[in-house]
């Protein structure tokens, strides 16, 4: 087994930190490569990391985007926004334990205090749990898939705009509002939720369409089923809108052009930690 560490900000590496508390999180994630590479030396499984993190090993280290191809597992060492990037980049996906060094962590499998627990575990053997994602294409221009949602927004502060939302090229609603978010159900515990979207069980074939600020009261959330195709077209804008995929992934559009959603190729794969959708639920949003 080879085994791939994935941590994008680690103290000593180009990236500086902002405050005391973000460069506390750099130190404890650079500690916790380092755990994790003397583990798995002493264990006799070859490790790779990748190229932010190559500084703890003084070496060049592995693209994300490679990453899928040269390991059977891969750790991520960071938050939510670690699992989300790495997800994005790699090509071919591979389960993913993330080892939760960030605010939240609600993707997290581990935390550095039982990490080389459960990645003995995996040495053991494992199971995988599947998520599904977004397959996300603007005006026939196919993006990186998104495993908590996409956010299609003015790129002029608190200005309306308008969109008409299809589903299987039939017209579900037509909106105003300041943004529209189509989520996965991993996203439902995400920003869809925050914008007043329900809370789904990840393993709930579905899709989350939720209107940020609506203009008209009683526009609620919709919940579509994700084995059929949404589209999103802006109708009211006067500035180029903006479309966010996890937060990481930016590209503008224009009145008319159409965002179309399916489900991705691809699921995610996660190392099944035996933690319940329900207690994280509990521990991480009470």
């Amino acid at each position: 087994m080879r085994i791939g560490i994935v941590s994008y900000y680690v103290r000593g590496s180009e990236y500086e930190p902002k405050t005391e508390d973000h460069a506390r999180r750099l130190d404890e994630s650079r500690a916790v490569v380092e755990r994790l590479l003397e583990f798995l030396d002493e264990h006799g499984v070859e490790a790779v990391v990748n190229e932010e993190a190559a500084v703890v090993v003084d070496s060049d280290g592995v693209p994300v985007s490679d990453m899928g191809e040269v390991a059977d597992v891969v750790l991520t060492v960071g938050g939510d926004g670690t699992v989300l990037r790495t997800l994005s980049h790699m090509h071919e996906p591979v389960p993913i334990l993330c080892i939760n060094t960030g605010r939240v962590g609600f993707l997290a499998g581990a935390t550095p205090e039982d990490a080389l627990e459960k990645v003995s575990e995996i040495l053991d053997g494992y199971d995988v749990e599947k998520r599904e994602r977004l397959g996300v294409e603007v005006e026939g221009e196919t993006l990186p898939p998104a495993l908590n949602e996409t956010v299609i927004v003015t790129s002029r502060p608190a200005k309306i705009m308008g969109f008409d939302v299809y589903h299987n090229d039939e017209l579900v609603e037509s909106i105003r509002s300041d943004g529209v978010v189509v989520a996965t159900p991993t996203g439902s515990t995400a920003y869809s939720m925050s914008a007043g979207g329900p809370i789904v069980e990840p393993h709930v074939e579905s899709r989350l369409v939720v209107p940020l600020a609506p203009f008209r009261m009683g526009v609620a959330p919709w919940v579509l089923g994700s084995d059929r195709r949404t589209t999103v077209v802006p109708t009211r804008v006067d500035k180029p809108a903006t479309v966010v995929i996890d937060g990481d992934e930016y590209v503008e559009v224009g009145r008319g052009d159409e965002v179309r959603f399916k489900r991705a190729e691809h699921d995610a794969l996660f190392v099944d930690t035996g933690d319940t959708f329900f207690e994280k639920v509990r521990s991480k949003l009470s």
